[in-house]
This record gives structure tokens, sequence and C-alpha cells, in this order.
């Protein structure tokens, strides 16, 4: 009995040994960037088509996190290398990392946000809207824009609807069913509303701010990971390429990517989003000028304590161009 339980831990302990093995030969061909997204559009072109990168010969891991706090969270711990966030994810990101944080690229910017009434209703301004239930998700960029939209509009205040504090994933369905006469989200959700022929748009918010969506990284990073930086932008500019060139495709990918994750998002969404959203790679003056104004209106709106410094770099953006560019000759 006894000789049979020491060859049953002989036995458990050359498992373990083999399972640490694999682990450790996994690890020696672990990812050379790791990538913290979210679910955006353009993500899940990029999970349907991971063929971007091969081209480019960059192993990544490409994680998607569920909110914008735990992807910085997730960058600001050394859990990923390079992610993505919206504007007040960057004023967030700056005011914790400082100048240790550094801008590469932005993915998105525009008409990201829209308010959405039911397809068959009279609704065509906010002002048709005063006194009536609406919802959003209160304390994400949503709520942000519509502030900022009531505050450039005279006659119209946050006080002048009943607010409903809504997930993501109910919003449609309250919609349908009577419980709010619009919601105001970002993308795919608004699409997927329209795809659906429950919702239409009553108004998108690109007029009232840029909103864009920036890759971030640490400075240590940058100087140490130079070419992959550049490869990983040069997969970015071929998957906005895709996305402008052929949206069909791209939606298509994307709806794909979905379903394997377990959304259920049609094609059809994917195209709507793909022609209202400016998915082009790039940092300007006016990006960087848009995240400024959002810092400005959160610390006026005593949402941070300070207005954080930006940093940014183009010159990883330049060189992936010129990547890009020789790659696909």
């Amino acid at each position: 009995m006894k000789k049979g339980r020491v060859l049953w831990c002989l036995i458990l302990c050359v498992f373990v040994l083999l399972v640490a093995r694999i682990d450790l030969v996994s690890a020696g061909d672990k990812a050379e960037i790791r990538y913290g997204a979210q679910y955006y559009p353009g993500e899940f072109v990029l999970k349907g088509y991971p063929q971007l990168w091969e081209k480019y010969g960059l192993k990544a891991e490409h994680i998607l996190f569920s909110s914008g706090g735990e992807n910085n969270q997730a960058l600001i711990s050394g859990r990923a290398d390079v992610n993505c966030g919206s504007d007040s994810k960057t004023v967030g990101l700056f005011n914790i990392l400082g100048d240790k944080a550094l801008i590469i690229g932005t993915i998105q910017k525009g008409d990201r946000y829209s308010t959405v009434v039911r397809v068959n209703s009279k609704y065509k301004t906010w002002y048709d809207l005063k006194g009536k239930t609406v919802g959003t998700r209160l304390g994400t960029g949503a709520e942000q824009v519509l502030r900022r939209y009531f505050d450039e509009e005279k006659d119209l205040s946050w006080k002048d609807f009943n607010w409903v504090n809504l997930k993501l994933e109910d919003m449609i369905a309250a919609l349908q069913g009577g419980a709010i006469e619009a919601f105001t989200a970002w993308e795919p959700t608004c699409a997927i509303a329209e795809a659906q022929g429950i919702g239409r748009i009553l108004r998108t918010y690109g007029d009232i701010s840029l909103v864009p969506v920036s890759l971030h990284t640490t400075v240590k990073y940058a100087n140490e990971h130079r070419s992959e930086i550049v490869k990983f932008l040069a997969v970015h500019l071929d998957k906005a390429e895709l996305i402008k060139n052929d949206p069909n495709r791209a939606a298509e990918l994307a709806a794909k990517a979905a379903g394997e994750k377990g959304y259920n998002v049609s094609a059809d969404a994917f195209k709507r989003v793909f022609k209202r959203i400016d998915f082009s790679i790039e940092i300007n003056d006016d990006i960087i000028k848009a995240i400024e104004n959002t810092g400005q209106f959160l610390y006026s709106k005593q949402k941070i304590k300070k207005i954080p410094t930006l940093k940014y770099d183009k010159s990883f953006l330049e060189e992936a161009k010129r990547l890009q560019q020789s790659t696909n000759q």
C-alpha cells in the first residue's frame, strides 16, 4: 500500500515537472508586444485578421479588456506594453504616470458616440425629449460628451431629463420596451440598434469633441523596443486601410471575431460603424488639443484634481508608414 502511494507521488511529481517544462517552453516563445485593447470595432477586425501580425513578423498578445480603467491599470502595472484608451482615459493615465507615459498614435475619433431613439418615434432633437426618461452609462465618455453638449446648448441642461444608469447590453432592450425614450452610447451599440430596425440616430457628437482613442506606451518601453512599436503601428495602419478601402470585408471579419467572443454583432452593424467613425492612424495638433480640452472640461467639473501635460512622439508612426509602404510594394 505504501509502495503504491510512493509510486503515485513520484508520477505526480514527474507530471508537475512536465507541466512546468511546457510552461517554460511556451514562455520562451512569448509575445514581443502585449497589447491591452478594448471592445472597440477596429479591435474585432484585428482579432478576425491575425495574419496582419504575421505579415510584419510580430508576435503580439492581443488582450481585450472590458473597461478603460482596467486597461490603464494593465499598462501601469506592466501587464501590457501598449494600450488604447479614450480621451478621458488618456488624461487619467497621464495624471498617474506623468512624463513616463507616451502617446504614439490614435486609432479612432469623431462620431464615436450617438444618441438613439426608437425608429418610429417623432423625436428630432434633444428639445423634443425634455422631461422624458433617457438612458446612458454614467461615469463614461458618453456622459462626458452629453454634458459638454448641454453646456453649449441654450435652454438645455442635464436636469431637463430623467436619467437612468444602464449597462450597455441593456440599452437596446430598454429602448424597444419603452422603459426609456432614448439612450446615448458608444459604437457598436448604436449601429446594432439601427441594424436591428429598433433605433435611429438622433445625433452624433463628433462636432462637440473628437473623443480620440489613443495608443499609449511608457517612455521606457518605447526607448527599449522601437522596432516592435514600429511593426505594431504598421499593423494598425493596414487595419485602418482595410476598413477604409474594403469596409465589407472588414465588417465580415469583425462580425466573425465578435461571434467567436460570444457577441452577436452583425456585419451590417460593423459596416455602419466603419462608415461613421474615422479610423485613420495619426497624431496631429487637433487630436492633442481635443485631449487637452477634455482634461480642462474634467477639471472644471471637479472630476480630476489637475490637468496633466501630455507627451507624444510622432516619429514611431512616421517610421511605421515607411515600413508599411516598403512591405506592401
